[in-house]
């Protein structure tokens, strides 16, 4: 079977066609690090190569740059440039802990079953191939979509790293206001909440801030047969201790409200009548799913996680530093400042010092009741009828927040179906999608596209 002749292939041929191609992908170990110089160099240039060549119709009719590293930006003019779009995905991959825990080797892009099994099958090469095999069979058409696009692949999403605020740079610089930035984010999700068997189309209108902080406390260390009362890494302890006990306010964001409002519409018995209740009853209702758990709680609160301990180089020595890293994600209602007078408040200890590692602000919140998010919920009832549309906030962090200050409806889905363990598989172990999810999600950006 060719890998990049498809013309009048049927859904099945052509999901079986893009599979093939991720698979070429996923054996690519774009596995991205803080530090960039310990990448493997040869493995992203090869991914990025493979774009053009895996996809030479849309590759041959757009004009190429080049950023960062291997970053790229494609854009493939239309007949109009007035509402420009931008459509992302990234090429970079989260490392993998241990290979002999997966059931198939994870950069192998391994088909069995009609699952395509492989690190960056769901995040986010899967997502990556689909827009470009939309792209490439309109191209070989020689279709020219109605508005300006721009493709970007950034490769170094997974570390926050800069390439996508490059892609910002080189847009604004060149005048460029997109109509809509559609990113990674939210799935069409199966087992979504309980009681709800229908799929969602969950998409991210908005993402959490980031914060990461590092607290330390400093002591004269010592040998540890003489210990004293309250040392370094007590202190921290104490501070980690504190923060656990009183974590940020609960609070119901309107879109959140919206989230629940939507899920409880068509929702069976008491299930309905609970969600719709959520819906309606603000604080009163945060404060309820704050005590459900971790995942409900982090919907209506900033969550506070201490990711990374340091103390003592020695077993039989007092550390004369002690740190902790707090991984936060700050609700949209507050604020990176606001955040970490809070947890100077909570810590109530003026020996302990905080150091600003990374920060982000929450994104603005893009609309609900616009002419992209219809577009977007007209493009899911063409890929997955039947799926319902919610919009949420993201808890996650993807690059579609370094576009928010140049474009408004900046929306954060993948629109491929995914149950619990797939979403669970996501930066874990055994990673896979169905083959036909990729059919469909080919579906949908044709559809979009030849709707702009």
């Amino acid at each position: 079977m060719s890998l990049t002749s498809n013309i009048g292939s049927t859904p099945e041929r052509g999901a079986q066609e893009v599979a093939a191609k991720l698979t070429r992908l996923i054996a690519c170990r774009t596995v991205s690090r803080p530090n960039r110089g310990a990448e493997d160099r040869e493995e992203f240039t090869r991914h990025a190569q493979l774009l053009t060549e895996l996809f030479p119709h849309v590759a041959g009719a757009v004009e190429q740059h080049a950023l960062g590293i291997t970053g790229q930006l494609w854009h493939w003019r239309g007949t109009e440039s007035s509402k420009p779009v931008v459509l992302m995905a990234h090429q970079d991959v989260v490392p993998v802990e241990s290979e002999e825990d997966w059931e198939h080797p994870p950069f192998a892009g391994v088909i069995v079953g009609g699952r395509i099994h492989g690190r960056g099958a769901l995040d986010d090469k899967g997502d990556l191939a689909c827009i470009l095999q939309a792209a490439d069979e309109l191209a070989a058409t020689g279709f020219i979509p109605g508005q300006d696009i721009y493709f970007f692949f950034g490769d170094c999403e997974e570390t926050a790293g800069p390439t996508a605020m490059l892609a910002v740079d080189f847009l604004s610089a060149a005048g460029v206001r997109p109509r809509m930035v559609l990113d990674e984010g939210g799935a069409v999700a199966g087992q979504a909440f309980p009681g709800i068997n229908t799929p969602v189309g969950v998409i991210g209108v908005s993402e959490k801030g980031l914060l990461d902080l590092e607290l330390t406390a400093t002591d004269a260390g010592g040998h540890a047969s003489a210990p004293p009362r309250f040392g370094a890494v007590q202190r921290i302890a104490r501070a980690v201790g504190r923060l656990q006990a009183k974590p940020f306010p609960a609070s119901m964001h309107p879109v959140t409200s919206e989230t629940f409002r939507r899920l409880g519409v068509g929702a069976p018995g008491l299930m309905g009548t609970g969600l719709k209740w959520v819906a309606r009853r603000g604080r009163i209702a945060a404060e309820a799913l704050a005590l459900l758990g971790a995942e409900p709680a982090a919907m209506v609160r900033t969550t506070v996680a201490a990711t990374r301990l340091e103390g003592s180089d020695g077993i039989n020595m007092l550390a004369r530093r002690a740190a902790v890293v707090l991984n936060i994600r700050i609700a949209v209602t507050e604020s990176v400042e606001g955040v970490i007078a809070g947890i100077r408040k909570r810590v109530r200890d003026p020996q302990i010092n905080l150091s600003v590692l990374s920060a982000t602000e929450p994104s603005p919140i893009s609309p609900i009741d616009s002419e992209g998010f219809a577009l977007l919920e007209s493009a899911l009832g063409h890929s997955h009828p039947g799926a319902r549309t919610v919009p949420y906030i993201m808890m996650a962090a993807t690059d579609a927040r370094r576009f928010t200050g140049i474009c408004v409806q900046v929306y954060r889905f993948a629109p491929l179906g995914m149950d619990k363990a797939q979403r669970g598989s996501i930066h874990g172990t055994n990673e896979w999608v169905e083959v036909a999810e990729l059919g469909r999600a080919v579906s949908f950006y044709t559809f979009l596209l030849r709707s702009l």
